[in-house]
């Protein structure tokens, strides 16, 4: 082996052995990653096993919006490092993670009505990605008071990674503190490596000690335009657009040719699931936000752009979120007919369950949308949870149109003042409630032509006008 991945390997050890940290390896299934973890498993077991003390997590980050393609390469890939592991008594522990349900893309966007992530919106990153890392990393640096993070950085991966590399601090043995998470520390090893140098360490050494083979993962790269999606622990990581190891929702880049050239090799089941992400991408076009998007925001107020032009959009219309949910669950459909996996969900129950709870609760969704698209689609009747107290339909809601419309007053101000009342009934102390109404009472409900009427006469004056 060249004397360049010797050093790294000894780099790795004294590291390890010089701080009473658990270690904590960070693998995205991409080839830096692969070469960093592969490095650091021969250097520990180099290690005599009376030394190898601390805990070595290997973890990757399951957005649950993952590229089909890699999500089994991913699952098989630690369950080999957990089998292997244990076989050669190396404390290494395979781990995968994934967001809170609560907070996943699909209940954001479906269900809260979040636009599509953009450059300028980019709430995916936080949500899917950095929260769940950090989770995991606080729990451990609460345990044993600080931990190191292996990551597959490198200085050739780009210019801005360069730089930001370039600027941290180090310690005696390269280390730099986290950006945000008190007593964790991160480690680079192979920042040094050029893509040739990466390559020809994983082609040189192409059999990894949990069983797979590296030239596998070189196939996987042959038709991707930008193969690599590090694991995100702080917002200085680029964006994995284009990345064959990436979400295939992901609308921080024009055009997804990673999933095209998929699809152009052979992978045609994925089709469905291109036309749905280039649809939510045509959703941020400046010309079309009307169009899908609400003009006032999640807290009913509106606000205005910074010159005073226009208002700004907010979330998705509901009418779009059902849409959405209807076409999600046809690519679902799709994906498990004619796809490598008939188990495989785009959108779990449980995220479903939770979507159709903040429509409930937040949209007046009296007709209960998410059980009645779930059953159109799917063909099958929807797992509902039980639920006690006052419940509203469709036919009601028609209703309190029709008596809205004879009285005009806004019908949406009027639902929101019942769901309040409802959902206090039966209590035995009612504290809240009139803070309640007063928020509901509190929202924009003017028709948005007034709005502009207003804005027009005086500018943005009042923002909330």
């Amino acid at each position: 082996m060249s004397a360049k991945y010797e050093e790294i390997k000894e780099n790795i050890k004294k590291v390890y052995l010089t701080y009473n940290r658990p270690f904590v390896i960070g693998f995205s299934g991409g080839k830096d990653s692969s070469a960093t973890l592969q490095l650091a498993w021969e250097a520990f077991d180099e290690l005599p096993r009376h030394q190898l003390v601390k805990d070595i997590f290997v973890i990757t980050v399951d957005t649950l919006v993952e590229t089909p393609y890699i999500v089994s390469y991913i699952d098989s890939t630690l369950e080999g490092i957990n089998t292997a592991a244990k076989e050669k008594k190396l404390p290494i522990i395979g781990r995968k993670l994934t967001p809170k349900i609560d907070n996943t893309f699909w209940v954001n966007l479906i269900g809260r009505g979040y636009p599509a992530p953009s450059q300028q919106f980019r709430w995916c990153t936080d949500r899917l990605k950095i929260d769940p890392v950090n989770r995991f990393i606080q729990e451990y640096v609460s345990k044993f008071g600080e931990a190191t993070i292996v990551l597959g950085a490198r200085i050739a991966e780009s210019s801005s990674r360069s730089q930001v590399l370039a600027k941290k601090q180090r310690d005696a043995l390269g280390l730099s503190l986290h950006t945000t998470l008190s007593g964790a520390f991160v480690f680079t090893p192979i920042e040094s490596l050029t893509d040739d140098d990466v390559w020809e360490y994983l082609l040189t050494n192409s059999k990894t000690p949990w069983g797979h083979n590296n030239r596998d993962l070189s196939a996987m790269y042959q038709n991707a335009t930008s193969g690599e999606c590090p694991l995100v622990v702080d917002k200085t990581t680029p964006t994995c657009g284009n990345s064959r190891f990436g979400c295939w929702t992901c609308t921080l880049v024009q055009k997804d040719t990673s999933m095209e050239n998929l699809i152009d090799s052979g992978e045609e089941w994925m089709t469905p699931l291109m036309e749905f992400r280039d649809l939510l991408s045509s959703t941020q076009s400046v010309e079309k936000k009307s169009m899908y998007r609400e003009y006032k925001r999640r807290d009913g107020k509106t606000r205005f752009v910074r010159d005073g032009s226009k208002l700004s959009s907010g979330p998705y219309k509901m009418k779009w979120r059902k849409e959405f949910l209807r076409i999600l669950l046809n690519a679902q459909r799709s994906v498990q007919e004619s796809g490598p996996n008939k188990e495989y969900t785009l959108i779990s129950i449980e995220e479903l369950k939770i979507i159709r709870k903040l429509w409930k609760n937040e949209e007046y969704d009296w007709e209960d949308s998410v059980p009645r698209i779930y059953a159109e689609v799917m063909g099958e009747k929807f797992p509902f949870d039980y639920e006690d107290g006052i419940h509203f339909n469709g036919e009601d809601l028609k209703l309190l149109e029709v008596v809205c419309e004879k009285e005009d007053i806004q019908v949406g101000m009027i639902a929101k003042l019942i769901d309040e009342e409802r959902k206090m009934a039966g209590m035995s102390r009612r504290a809240g409630i009139i803070r309640e109404i007063d928020r509901v009472l509190s929202e924009e409900w003017r028709p948005i032509e007034e709005i502009l009427k207003t804005m027009d006469r005086n500018g943005i004056e009042n923002e909330n006008q």
